[in-house]
């Protein structure tokens, strides 16, 4: 046991050598109007756009908490709407307006690419004498064990998300962002949501 000591700290820099080396969520600037005035956004209701409902609620659940770890109040927009996944913009409005919103931020997924990496299983000999002389070759017989393969699954999510002023109706930041070869959707909306908070921290949009 005592010899496995000294490689520890190396296996440790070694997986925080990788953990850096993966591809970060890339993201890009498309519209900004807020660059030359003092605006600050502090009550925001945020409205996911997916395929399904989870993915709608998980998106607006993740996207609501980072923004609150970043100084705003913010309001997932299925607490107030319901869980449809099809919103009319009056039904938007009227959320945010029950919730005395002064922004509302819409993320929309607007694409899903999942690739899969099959390792193949190990494949094993198993021997069983049939009895007679255990050194007898030809007393044995042979059964080939295969352990199951191994499928690894990557999602790469773009996504793009506007900024409207609730006050004045108009639409004042917009941003894409993608996020790369994810093992989970989970993991996927965590990270999106992460991007668009930081960049709304860094656009000093909040807070």
């Amino acid at each position: 046991m005592d010899t496995l000591k000294p490689r520890l700290p190396w296996l440790l820099a070694l997986a925080v050598f990788f953990a850096s080396c993966a591809q970060q969520t890339e993201v890009i600037k498309l519209y900004d109007d807020t660059a030359n005035s003092d605006l600050r956004y502090q009550r925001i209701f945020v409205v996911g756009i997916a395929g399904d409902t989870q993915t709608r609620q998980r998106l607006e659940d993740s996207i609501a908490e980072q923004l609150r770890s970043a100084g705003a109040i913010a309001i997932a927009g299925h607490t107030e709407t319901g869980p449809e996944t099809t919103l009319l913009q009056d039904d938007i409005d009227e959320a945010a307006r029950r919730s005395a919103a002064d922004a509302i931020l819409v993320t929309h997924i607007v694409s899903v690419a999942t690739s899969a990496d099959i390792e193949e299983g190990r494949v094993d000999m198993v021997a069983e004498c049939r009895g007679g002389d255990p050194a007898d070759y030809f007393l044995y017989d042979y059964e080939e064990l295969k352990e199951p393969d191994t499928v690894r699954l990557a999602h790469t999510v773009v996504a793009v998300t506007n900024l409207y002023d609730a006050g004045e109706s108009k639409r004042v930041w917009t941003i894409q962002s993608t996020c790369f070869e994810k093992a989970t959707m989970n993991e996927v909306l965590l990270e999106e949501a992460n991007a668009i908070a930081r960049q709304l921290k860094i656009d000093k949009l909040i807070g």
